[in-house]
């Protein structure tokens, strides 16, 4: 974060940008919001979900984002869904079922004798 503050920094001495800071009640209060829930809040629900199920697959968590941002987008902004939303959310889960193994547990129920089953 150090590092994309400096190269902003570097931006607007470059470009003389005037330095100002809107102090209407919404822009603080989504401000606070950032802040407080949107950071601390969810980086210790992260760090949580990290020490109960380990790091490797807490990480597919956060391929999960843009779906939630979607589903929040279309709710509260009227957001309308597409055939390439569609496409690109059929990815992420198939990504995410692919990475956690979900097709190695899935296809030890087909019928081979031959095979152990994988203990879940």
């Amino acid at each position: 974060m150090i590092y994309g503050a400096l190269i902003l920094l570097a931006c607007v001495l470059v470009t003389d940008t005037q330095w100002k800071l809107d102090t209407s009640p919404v822009y603080l209060g989504s401000l606070l919001y950032l802040a407080i829930p949107g950071s601390i809040l969810g980086f210790t629900a992260y760090l949580s979900l990290v020490g109960r199920i380990g790091a490797n697959r807490a990480a597919y968590a956060t391929v999960l984002f843009p779906i939630v941002a979607l589903s929040l987008s279309a709710w509260f902004e009227g957001y309308r869904w597409s055939a390439t939303s569609f496409a690109g959310l059929f990815l992420v889960l198939l990504g995410n079922t692919v990475s956690l193994g979900g097709f190695r547990v899935l296809g030890q129920w087909r019928l081979r004798p031959d095979r152990k089953r994988i203990p879940l």
